[in-house]
């Protein structure tokens, strides 16, 4: 899941090395999550800017025929702030009924924009597998992830066909 391509800004509590208390930093995402559980320094909650991101990518997807270039690390942003919500929510039970809720809230939706992103991606990636399989273009607007459901799409395809 934490793949260290995604950076999250995060709080320092606590110093530690060339940190100092209330110094915002950008880490890695497993940094963050070290960070984090240790009580070192709080995440800066910026799921609203991950969902405007999926949001945008999602349009972005509906308007154009061919895939698009997605912002760099958007799966993996999204992928930790999932993981952010589910234990901040899991870990601080005694917080306000008004903060969980919200924070429940923004869990649902990012989970439900990321899934209908994923799944709108895999459709075009398919379609994209039958017209045009080891596009050395197409491989360029592919994050990471999807590279590789292209690439093992498209030699299961030639294998197929005999091509």
């Amino acid at each position: 899941m934490l793949s260290g391509r995604a950076l999250i800004p995060i709080k320092i509590l606590k110093p530690l090395g060339d940190w100092n208390k209330g110094d915002i930093t950008l880490v890695e995402d497993w940094k963050a999550k070290v960070l984090w559980e240790s009580g070192i320094g709080e995440i800066v909650d910026e799921t609203d800017k991950v969902i405007g991101e999926i949001d945008r990518a999602i349009s972005g997807e509906k308007e154009s025929e061919p895939l698009t270039a997605l912002p760099a690390g958007l799966y993996d942003r999204a992928e930790f702030y999932i993981y952010y919500l589910e234990n901040y929510v899991r870990k601080n039970p005694g917080e306000s009924i008004d903060v969980l809720g919200i924070k429940m809230t923004k869990l649902a939706n990012l989970k439900k924009k990321y899934r209908y992103l994923k799944e709108l991606r895999f459709k075009k990636i398919l379609e994209t597998v039958r017209l045009r399989p080891n596009s050395l273009e197409v491989l360029g607007r592919l994050s990471p992830e999807e590279r590789r459901i292209y690439i093992e799409l498209s030699k299961i395809r030639n294998e197929w066909l005999g091509e």
